[in-house]
């Protein structure tokens, strides 16, 4: 299970998770403290729907003109901003959740290849143009030499993995055609260092070492990545 079907499924209903969400939030921090956060809300929205209404004898009709006193009236007003306020935390963490989920996963896929990153000599040519070719992309020049080219699976899609030789070593590139984001997302997670940018239909993931200038990098990959029509 990956970190965005998780949040789904405690977004649903925290309290009553499958057991391999239960095995995933066991294994994953940020995960069990996304749940940990739903479970408070859903505590203070509860908590907030308990208010008790004071018993105010009987009904008066709408054309007595009566008014309900101030005092209840604060309540109800406590309740009413308790629940827009739980409403907009759920909101926030909903949209950040697939964020934090998108960088979680470029780091997790880094793990799975670290061979990638040592390798210096560029890599064939005919490699380097069908990842290209594959993921529908071109690269022009200006990019840097290509030590690394391969067609990888990423959250059900086959995404060009690239590595980019740089002044301040190598630099891994992931075009994501599928993933879109809103606004450029950094990250430091298992000693990498990385942002993931819009750009095209998707978004562009550009990881490497603290040292690396990673606006810089990413700059020059989004002027040297060529998009073609689907």
């Amino acid at each position: 299970m990956e970190c965005l079907e998780f949040r789904k499924a405690a977004g649903a209903d925290p309290t009553h998770l499958s057991p391999d969400a239960r095995a995933h939030c066991d294994g994953c921090l940020r995960c069990a403290e996304y749940l940990r956060q739903t479970l408070v809300l859903d505590e203070k929205i509860l908590a907030a729907l308990r208010v008790p209404v004071p018993d105010r004898g009987p009904r008066i009709g709408r054309s007595s003109g009566a008014v309900p006193p101030a005092i209840d009236r604060r309540r109800w007003f406590a309740l009413a901003a308790s629940i827009v306020a739980g409403v907009a935390v759920g909101s926030l963490l909903w949209v950040a959740g697939p964020r934090e989920s998108l960088a979680h996963a470029v780091v997790e896929h880094m793990s799975h290849e670290p061979d990638a990153m040592t390798t210096e000599s560029p890599a064939a040519p005919s490699q380097v143009e069908e990842v290209l070719e594959r993921g529908r992309i071109r690269l022009r020049p200006g990019i840097g030499t290509v030590s690394y080219a391969s067609s990888c699976p990423f959250r059900g899609a086959t995404v060009p993995h690239l590595v980019v030789q740089t002044d301040a070593g190598p630099v891994t590139v992931m075009v994501l055609r599928n993933e879109k984001v809103a606004a450029p997302v950094r990250f430091d997670e298992q000693g990498y260092s990385g942002a993931i940018v819009p750009a095209g239909p998707g978004s562009i993931a550009v990881i490497g070492t603290a040292r690396a200038n990673l606006d810089q990098v990413a700059e020059r990959v989004l002027e040297a990545v060529e998009w073609s029509r689907d």
